[in-house]
């Protein structure tokens, strides 16, 4: 178990010179597999497959033809020994491969190889049969014996050519010469292939290890919170190392956002928490120190008090509500939702701003439209979606409003007259902790969280949504459920 630890943690030019290794070895093993173990099997069934084809088809020939006179010519031009044995064991004609055409004898075929035929042919009961059978003669190869082995091919002739079989033979070379000159040989090509093999293992984990080693130094000053590394130098060339460097460097990106956004999240939280715990503050110092008797102020003093307080639970519920949202542990009860009553009854609690000048609302809502989602998060993001546009409504404090039907879907819409968004800040102001460059201040409703807590409900309802907006000229928030 610790080798098999040890192994896991060293290092890819080890690990590649190890596995090159193995290969090699593997490969030499195969080879020699092939050279000393299947080299004479598969020189064997090479010999009798070609007597095999060529039997066949001298058999066919001389069935054609009717006579036996062409195999002389077959004997001289392939090298073969042709015999024409009767069924009763004798010879009745041979044939070499120096062209000779033995007279009629009647001599006796080997009775112990005719009797092996016999039973081939009883076994096989086809009208051929194929084998390998060794000789009686003794072949000397560096002082070493081998019994001399052939191929033999036998057929069965027809009654109109004489009966009984033709029996063809070629001799199988010995093995014993070419075996030394291939073990030198394998030797040899062992050592070079295994040299080569460690050279070649070298160089590949080289360059493959170099390229990860820049990464790994460059993805460390990342961890340290240098988020400038350029990770696009030393790649290599390697698809898979440049694609690892662009995610690197993408991740560096979000990294540095998300860094920033933290310090906005940070500063606009701590502005948002300092204006009305400093009302709190005076509110109270005012109710202790000025006005403890005086009914009506300390009357006054309390509601600023308890407004602020609801101001500053109304916050942190939100940041609470997105963190919710954002891990998925948010409740959300799918039904079928009268948007356009809802939709209503959300203006109806922007009434007081209304009524107190502070905006104007002109809504142009179509009536029984519903949608499917949960209630409560659609009333949500119709309350931060009209808030928002409240918050940020030019000098005429106009806000426009529509729902109606469309061919994709239900279209709501909230349109302001404020100063717009900058081309650039449109990808990012659903961004979580997003702001633009410009100076935080308290919104007018709600706690400047309303984006975020809007794109969270509408991804889980599966929502379209979108921002048309111009510098100077206002901002158009739409969603198409």
């Amino acid at each position: 178990m610790q080798w098999v630890s040890a192994m896991k943690t060293k290092s890819l030019r080890f690990k590649i010179s190890l596995y090159i290794s193995v290969l090699s070895v593997l490969v030499l093993a195969l080879l020699w597999v092939l050279q000393f173990v299947l080299l004479r099997p598969f020189q064997e069934s090479m010999a009798v497959e070609s007597l095999e084809h060529m039997g066949k088809r001298i058999v066919r020939d001389v069935k054609k033809s009717s006579t036996l006179d062409a195999l002389g010519n077959y004997a001289f031009e392939h090298d073969l020994r042709i015999y024409l044995i009767g069924e009763d064991g004798r010879l009745v004609g041979m044939y070499d491969g120096m062209g000779a055409t033995m007279p009629f004898f009647r001599l006796k075929f080997p009775p112990d190889e005719f009797t092996t035929i016999e039973e081939k042919f009883a076994q096989s009961k086809s009208e051929s049969i194929t084998y390998v059978a060794s000789e009686e003669r003794i072949i000397l190869n560096n002082g070493e014996e081998e019994r001399a082995q052939k191929a033999v091919f036998v057929a069965k002739l027809p009654d109109e050519l004489g009966g009984g079989y033709l029996y063809l033979s070629n001799n199988i070379p010995p093995m014993s010469t070419t075996s030394a000159v291939l073990q030198q040989q394998f030797v040899i090509i062992s050592f070079v292939v295994l040299a080569l093999g460690l050279i070649a293992a070298q160089l590949i984990a080289k360059m493959l290890s170099k390229p990860l080693v820049t990464l790994t130094g460059a993805a460390g000053k990342l961890a340290h919170g240098d988020f400038g590394s350029d990770f696009t130098k030393g790649t290599g060339g390697f698809a898979e190392t440049e694609q690892l460097a662009r995610t690197l460097g993408y991740a560096a990106g979000e990294l540095s956002r998300l860094e920033q956004y933290r310090k906005d999240l940070i500063a606009n939280i701590s502005h948002d928490l300092k204006t009305p715990l400093t009302v709190i503050r005076m509110s109270g110092e005012l109710i202790r120190d000025v006005n403890g008797e005086d009914r009506a102020a300390r009357t006054k003093h309390c509601d600023t008090i308890l407004r602020e307080a609801d101001w500053l639970s109304g916050m942190v519920g939100e940041v609470l509500e997105l963190s919710r949202l954002q891990d998925g542990s948010a409740a959300n009860k799918p039904e079928e939702v009268d948007i356009s009553a809802l939709l209503r009854a959300v203006l109806a609690s922007f009434k007081t701003l209304e009524e107190s000048g502070q905006c104007v609302f002109y809504p142009e809502i179509e009536d029984d439209l519903t949608v499917v989602g949960d209630a409560a998060g659609l009333r949500r993001v119709l309350v931060n979606l009209i808030g928002n546009a409240v918050n940020h409504t030019g000098a005429d404090k106009t806000v426009g409003l529509c729902l109606r039907r469309e061919p994709e879907g239900i279209y709501f819409a909230v349109r302001d007259t404020g100063e717009g968004i900058a081309p650039e800040d449109l990808p990012n102001i659903w961004a979580r902790y997003y702001k633009s460059g410009k100076t935080h201040k308290r919104a007018v409703t709600g706690t400047g969280l309303g984006l975020a807590i809007c794109r969270e409900l509408l991804e889980r309802h599966g929502a379209r949504y979108g921002v048309q907006s111009e510098v100077d000229k206002g901002s158009t928030f739409w969603v198409l459920f």
